[in-house]
């Protein structure tokens, strides 16, 4: 399958080949001498009028066909740019699916061989991922009253 650069290649090469064959029959034959004859006996054709008419839309064709050319491969550029991107993201991604057994009194999980881990020692291996550790508010202040108690019993045993 030819890529979208070898296509245009491709009719560009076939633009150029009847480009000169017009060019050499047009030079051996008069074409123009012929079309002038021709226009001149039938005026009432206006054969001239059509032929600069069918000039100027060929002209326009080329350069639309050419602006189009330029989109089509700078579209092509920016897909396969965002296609390399898409793949490094894709291959940086590691993701848990399914269920995972975790036990219900100490939150170990149990992996594909059998053992139990830490939850954040398998998270660290299968996600390339690290543990921050903080409170949240209620901990927070569940932990403080319990500091706050064991103070007071510490100084009352003084």
């Amino acid at each position: 399958m030819l890529s979208q650069s070898d296509k245009i290649l491709k009719d560009l090469i076939i633009i150029t080949a009847i480009l000169v064959v017009s060019f050499l029959l047009f030079s051996t034959f008069d074409v123009l001498e012929l079309i002038v004859d021709f226009s001149q006996r039938h005026e009432e054709y206006e054969i001239d009028e059509l032929l600069s008419t069918f000039v100027v839309l060929s002209i326009c064709l080329s350069l639309f066909s050419w602006r189009r050319i330029k989109e089509a491969d700078c579209a092509r550029l920016n897909i396969e740019q965002k296609n390399v991107e898409l793949m490094q993201a894709f291959a940086e991604i590691k993701t848990l699916q399914g269920i995972l057994p975790v036990c219900s009194y100490c939150n170990k999980i149990r992996d594909d061989q059998g053992d139990w881990n830490d939850l954040q020692s398998y998270i660290n291996d299968n996600l390339d991922a690290e543990f921050s550790h903080g409170a949240c508010p209620d901990c927070f202040d569940i932990r403080m009253q319990e500091l706050k108690e064991s103070k007071g019993e510490v100084q009352t045993l003084k």
